[in-house]
Formats: structure tokens, sequence, C-alpha cells
């Protein structure tokens, strides 16, 4: 499928453009397997890259403007270079493109490239305008980050463009602060970690306390005939909903309650023994946190050690706890994720931020066809518009195409 949207790309571009691109870049979307919101209280992450990916087809230009024209909407994202900004958090599209290039651009000031770093003036380094077109296969608000793809692929193309040589870790904290700055999503780097650093046949595992990456072989599902499977639900959420920052700041009420600088210090035990005064809510939000960081551990360690049958009770936990104690699930979640597990799911939750988006099942293969069917039809038994299901595997990160 990549491979259409890497044509679609280019030539969306020479229609946009009236030229050819220098090139193609893309990355892809992401599942999170289990671990969310902990990276923000320096949690554990697991995940991996899928197929559908988000491509740019990118030219520089000489006037110093930039503009960026996609087939998802008619307007055009549009700045000056010199005067590119931030403008503050908004809840529109051209937050990620534009406000990575500013990123990036920022970086290229601090870490110019080798024939500029004799300048004693480090922003010599000014960058050029750009033309750039883009184009995703992933859904829009279905929770398997169309954002950090978008912030990955653009970040990628620009590092060649500019010669920056950026690391992908530093690239994944670019697209973290364009999240926080431009878009106004408290997030953290787990979801642009895994943009960045997956590879066909692996997971990947984060420890956002040491900054730490780990690119692990991916089991055997097809000799246990099973398949990762993704039900886009078709309820849109977004990274910067006010109900996503109460329970960011929950959390963080709940560290400093207690008296740590994160959660990730903390065992249960010693939330449980705590006598300090804290509200109900804030204490389930901190209860996740801390119970989720341990079953990232577990789940890591069974699925090394006894494979892909012996996790389903570990996923399922994680997701009676995001619904209870994060309380990030919907009634068409908790449908969709019943479905998957009466159809015997080695595990199903919600992936993501949660009030919305997708659920992750790993499904008997010959039980997929009559789960498909059952959704279809559950869907129209309750009026909502008909889910995607995507089966998915494992696939490479943000690269050049073109």
């Amino acid at each position: 499928m990549s491979r259409e949207l890497n044509l679609k790309v280019a030539q969306g571009f020479r229609e946009a453009f009236a030229r050819d691109p220098q090139g193609v870049w893309s990355a892809p979307g992401r599942v999170s397997v289990i671990g969310d919101h902990t990276d923000e209280q320096d949690g554990l992450g697991f995940g991996f890259g899928i197929e559908l990916r988000t491509a740019v087809a990118v030219a520089t230009r000489t006037d110093g403007k930039i503009t960026v024209a996609t087939d998802l909407v008619p307007e055009r994202a549009e700045a000056e270079l010199a005067s590119i900004t931030p403008s503050g958090p908004t809840a529109s599209w051209k937050a990620y493109p534009l406000g990575m290039v500013w990123a990036v651009l920022e970086y290229g000031r601090e870490n110019p490239p080798a024939d500029t770093s004799d300048d004693p003036d480090p922003s010599v380094f000014l960058g050029t305008g750009l033309d750039v077109f883009l184009s995703t296969e992933l859904p829009i608000g279905g929770g398997l980050s169309s954002s950090a793809s978008i912030c990955a692929a653009l970040g990628t193309a620009l590092s060649e463009l500019w010669q920056l040589n950026i690391r992908p870790f530093d690239l994944a904290c670019l697209a973290q602060r364009v999240e926080q700055q431009a878009a106004g999503a408290q997030t953290g780097l787990t979801d642009h970690i895994i943009c960045l650093y997956s590879e066909e046949d692996k997971d990947v595992f984060f420890d956002a306390r040491g900054n730490d990456v780990s690119v692990i072989d991916v089991p055997n599902l097809a000799a246990s005939q099973l398949q990762s499977v993704i039900v886009n639900t078709r309820e849109s959420h977004r990274n910067w909903s006010q109900e996503l920052e109460q329970r960011r700041v929950d959390c963080a009420r709940a560290a400093e309650l207690l008296g740590v600088q994160s959660l990730r210090e903390l065992r249960l035990e010693d939330l449980e023994a705590s006598d300090v005064e804290m509200d109900e809510r804030v204490y389930r939000r901190a209860r996740h946190i801390i119970t989720e960081i341990t079953r990232v551990l577990e789940f890591t360690r069974v699925l090394r050690t006894d494979g892909p049958n012996a996790i389903a009770d570990i996923l399922d936990q994680s997701h009676a706890s995001l619904r209870e104690d994060y309380g990030v699930s919907t009634e068409r979640i908790e449908f969709t994720v019943d479905l998957a597990r009466a159809h015997g799911a080695r595990g199903a939750r919600v992936t993501g931020s949660g009030l919305g988006g997708s659920v992750f099942a790993l499904m008997p293969v010959d039980a997929i066809p009559a789960f498909r069917a059952d959704l279809a039809e559950g869907y129209a038994e309750h009026g909502w518009e008909a889910p995607d299901v995507y089966e998915v595997s494992s696939a490479a990160g943000a690269r050049r195409e073109l």
C-alpha cells in the first residue's frame, strides 16, 4: 500500500507546485500494545510501527516561503521561514507540519551543519524555503499516531535536505516539542520513538526514565495461528483534549502529594500505604500509572518466555485499568473489546490515548472473518459508523522512499 502512497504524494506535489519533488519520505503509524500514558511519569511503553503510513514529498525553494499542501483538506498551510514560530496551541492540522519545520530550524541553529560549525554566530543556519505535499493512510483521530507519523516523516526529510543528520532520538524530542508547543498536547515521547525506531519483525520497548530504546524480535505469531488486528472505532479522539490534559494534571498532582519526582518511583504498596490525603480520582489515576508500569515489565517477560498465547490476562488487566482507573474507555470501545474476547482474542484493549480511537486485539486467524462480520452487524445495530478493521504487523520506521 505504501508504494501507491509514495507515488500519490509525488504526483500531488507536481500538481500543487508544477515541479518535481527532491524526494519522498514516509513514517509508519503505531500500535501501542501496552503502557499508555506512563511515559509522562517516566514509565515504560511497548508497541510497533504498522504498514499504514504518512508520506511527504518535499523540495526546497530560495525565497524563504513555506507551503504545505495536502489531499486531506482543501486549504494549505503557509509561513515565512524568517518568522516561523508556533502560534500557540492550536487544534489544527497545520500545527504539525509547520511546527516540525520550526523545531528542526531551531535545532539547526543550535547544531549547524559541519560546513558552518566554525562560524561564531550559530544562527547563520537559515534553512531554506520549502514546498511540501503530504498524505496519509492513517485514520485521523484514530488513535494510531497520525500526528507523530507526520512529524517523523517530515523531520526525517528536513534532516536530510538541510544536511543536519539528526539522530532519531533527537527527532523524537523535536516532534514532542511540536505536540506540546504547537498543538497543545502534553504527550510523552513513546509514540514518536516508535514511529522513528520501528523495524520490520520488531517491537519497540521504551524506558522514559533512562530514555532507553530497545528494538526486540517479534514472536512468531503465525506459528501460533495469531494475527494482530486493529479496529478503528471511528470515534475520533484528540491528544489535546481537556479530558486527557486533566488526567495528566491529576498524575502530576499525585506525584507532588506523594513527594516523588515521578510515579515511576513508587510501587502499588507505597500508594496504598500512604496516609496522604488524596482525591479519589487522583488516587485512581496514579494507580493506573503505577500498575501499568509493572504490567509492561511482566508483559515483556511473558511474551518472550511463554509466547503470545500467554499474554491475554495482562492485556485484559491493562484495559480494565484504562477503563476503571484512568477513565478513557467508551461504550464503543467496550463493545469492540468484548466482541474480540468473545471471538477468542488473546487479549484486547484500547490502544493509544483512548476516549475514542482504536482497539488492539490479538486474534486467532480463523476467528477474524466472523469477528469482522459481527463487528459490522453490531455497529450497525447501535447506529454507529462502520468500523475499519486492519490486520497489521510491524513495519519499518521513518525513511526515504523515492
